[in-house]
């Protein structure tokens, strides 16, 4: 636990001086920055609006917030990324609400699947659990976000594509795990993701109590956050749709 702390401290603390020096946001990074909710898709709370109906348009606004913010813009609003501004992408993953949910997710497969007895019983040991791979989430992030992409030359983010079929749209959102843009706008396979999280995992061996090393245990995780990334790729892809269902607008 000290350990993964050391790792989430210095990233951070890398992360504030590498911000020092990059450049201001580009005029439309900046619109949407200022742009106010009633233009994101969430409309306003009516002074005439009861406590339940207030409610909903709060939550309304924070899944709008965690699911379709900046981070996932249309596949039509593609453009190159400078290694500062992917050490943005970066920086501004290590406070998503996509990091959290993602430590949370490997918490929960990890106290249903392993059997790990350094980890206590119960929500202490879940408390552990999350911990630990909150910290690898961050490694994760830095790896995946940053150098990779930076070194290989790819673009880490996620695209939407709201203009395909329904399951032409679905079966886009699933493989974005292993394609990506390259800096040059052609479709690449994810290299940065896998090697990537495999780097991540790694590191967290050397941090992570009686945790089992070797690329066989690293591989199974990876895989695994594949899964699981693309499972989020769907969510953010579909979301519109769904808020629509869901709140009636």
């Amino acid at each position: 636990m000290r350990m993964a702390g050391y790792i989430v401290v210095v990233l951070l603390f890398s992360s504030v001086l590498a911000a020092q020096g990059t450049p201001p946001m580009d005029p439309e990074q900046s619109k949407a920055r200022s742009r106010p909710e009633v233009e994101q898709g969430t409309p306003p709370v009516s002074p005439e609006a009861g406590p339940v109906q207030e409610m909903k348009k709060l939550v309304e606004t924070g899944l709008n917030r965690a699911i379709m913010n900046r981070r996932y813009p249309p596949a039509d609003q593609w453009r190159p990324l400078t290694r500062k501004d992917k050490f943005r992408v970066f920086l501004e993953h290590t406070y998503s609400p996509h990091t959290f949910a993602n430590a949370a997710v490997n918490a929960t497969h990890d106290a249903v699947m392993d059997g790990n007895r350094e980890y206590e019983k119960g929500l202490r040991g879940y408390g552990q659990r999350y911990g630990i791979n909150l910290a690898t989430s961050e490694t994760d992030a830095f790896f995946e976000r940053f150098l990779m992409p930076a070194l290989l030359k790819q673009d880490p983010r996620y695209f939407r594509n709201p203009d395909l079929p329904f399951f032409q749209r679905a079966w886009y959102s699933a493989t974005r795990v292993f394609i990506t843009r390259s800096d040059k706008g052609g479709e690449t396979f994810n290299a940065s993701k896998l090697l990537g999280g495999a780097a991540s995992q790694a590191l967290a061996d050397l941090y992570v109590p009686g945790q089992r090393q070797g690329f066989g245990p690293i591989g199974n995780r990876v895989l695994f956050d594949m899964v699981r990334d693309a499972g989020f790729n769907l969510l953010h892809e579909f979301w519109p749709d769904l808020r629509r269902a869901i709140f009636r607008h």
